[in-house]
């Protein structure tokens, strides 16, 4: 069993020291940067597959305007510079599920992986919506849980049991 871990939308615009932190107000992102590296670390001295996921929106006026953040081309779109990179496997994605991705699941599939773990923000979006289509693409999903950072406790917890009703587990 071939497993990979995602690290999904660690990037300026949201973990990053100069993110709105009115919309982006992760409860403590210096240790959360340290357990996605730590969770890197691992992967990389096990030699498992390390894949990163960008948020990354096409650069127009009505993105900039609705959304201004993950803007293709932008400093924001890019990885935060504290987390560690590893692997050249990047995916950008503009919805939520990482797997609405051909090339993700193409990569997926080529690799013979049948297990991924997902770290990174948000707990009640993209990796939600990640470990669903996870789910569905028939992957055993865990969500390591002191890696996810979360704008709202309390839906992370409803969205937990959401999940663990689809079969994926917590750490």
């Amino acid at each position: 069993m071939k497993k990979a871990l995602l690290v999904i939308d660690a990037q300026e615009d949201f973990i990053g020291e100069h993110r709105n932190t009115d919309k982006f107000n992760y409860e403590d992102v210096d240790e959360l940067v340290k357990n996605i590296n730590d969770k890197i670390r691992i992967y990389e001295k096990n030699m498992d597959e390390v894949i990163y996921i960008a948020n990354v929106l096409p650069n127009n006026f009505l993105n900039k305007k609705l959304f201004g953040y993950g803007i293709a081309g932008s400093k924001g779109a890019k990885f935060d510079k504290r987390i560690k990179i590893v692997s050249e496997n990047y995916f950008e994605k503009q919805v939520g599920n990482a797997f609405k991705n051909n090339n993700l699941v193409k990569f997926i599939k080529d690799n013979a992986i049948s297990e991924v773990e997902l770290i990174g923000v948000d707990g009640i979006g993209c990796v939600f919506k990640t470990a669903k289509g996870a789910i569905k693409t028939g992957l055993k999903v865990t969500i390591l849980s002191d890696s996810v950072g979360t704008v709202n406790p309390e839906k992370f917890i409803k969205s937990t049991i959401k999940l663990k009703a689809f079969g994926v587990a917590y750490i």
